[in-house]
């Protein structure tokens, strides 16, 4: 394997992008980034963990920055031939090719509510939500039906509920290449970019509709920070070697069968003046 070098997808429009069709089998107009960080997906989450590939494509993918890592990877094309007497007749020949082997994509605010304690999710759908439906509080109703969901969500642990957080998900390194630290440089790659630029994410007062109101910059979210991610179980530890800490609070469920819980991490970022424009 060469030396890994890792490329970066900001937000962009994935219209025709079709969901029940692998990432090979896709219009042209799809950015190839995207379809090298769905090449990864397909490999680690639909071969692997047997997730249906019409889900893991989402709603989020097309509002997310998306981050992959190639490899360059030598692979033999033609084995060695010798004849009877021993003469190399074909010699071998071998091929490099720049490979995808992880992703991880970073989910602006806002985000849908936090999971249900116990809750299983298929397709991120909330089973038996029709039965749910009628206990959600008004705060939570509103939050799900607004335009911009900036209400109020249940207060866990490590999140008062309010805050703006932003979300790392979609962390995948195929099989082959696991044990070479891939995935602790995606996860830098994205926490470095989050520390240079924090204002990224932040609505104008023009884009929330808060200027006919005549709000104040206290009225607008900022992110300060908060970085959430919904961790399967079994890799717990690899995110809190990151500083990730388990939010007891959020409790645990299932997503396409697959036990999660919630981790938050809080990064320090350099103090800059709220300014309307």
């Amino acid at each position: 394997m060469g030396t890994p070098f890792i490329s970066l997808l900001e937000p962009t429009k994935l219209d025709g992008y079709d969901r029940g069709k692998p990432h090979d089998q896709q219009p042209a107009s799809i950015p190839r980034v995207f379809m090298d960080a769905m090449e990864v997906r397909e490999s680690v989450f639909v071969r692997e963990q047997s997730v249906p590939l019409e889900f893991e494509h989402d709603g989020d993918d097309a509002r997310s920055l998306h981050w992959v890592v190639y490899a360059s990877v030598n692979q033999v094309v033609a084995q060695e031939r010798r004849d009877a007497a021993g003469n190399v007749v074909q010699p071998r020949r071998s091929s490099t090719r720049t490979q995808p082997i992880g992703t991880v994509r970073l989910v602006p605010f806002p985000h849908p509510p936090h999971p249900e304690r116990g809750g299983r999710y298929v397709d991120n759908l909330l089973q038996n939500e029709a039965e749910l439906a009628s206990s959600l509080t008004a705060s939570q109703e509103a939050r799900v039906s607004a335009a911009q969901p900036y209400g109020r969500d249940r207060p866990t642990t490590l999140h008062d509920g309010l805050e703006p957080y932003v979300k790392i998900g979609r962390l995948a390194v195929v099989k082959e290449f696991r044990g070479h630290r891939i995935a602790g440089q995606l996860w830098a790659a994205a926490r470095a970019w989050l520390e240079n630029n924090q204002d990224y994410f932040n609505p104008s007062v023009q884009e929330l509709g808060l200027d006919a109101l005549k709000a104040g910059v206290n009225d607008v979210p900022r992110w300060n920070g908060l970085v959430g991610v919904h961790a399967q179980e079994d890799v717990v530890p690899v995110w809190e070697r990151w500083g990730f800490q388990v939010d007891e609070g959020m409790g645990r469920w299932w997503e396409e069968g697959i036990p999660h819980v919630g981790m938050f991490l809080r990064l320090k970022l350099k103090d800059k003046p709220i300014t309307i424009s």
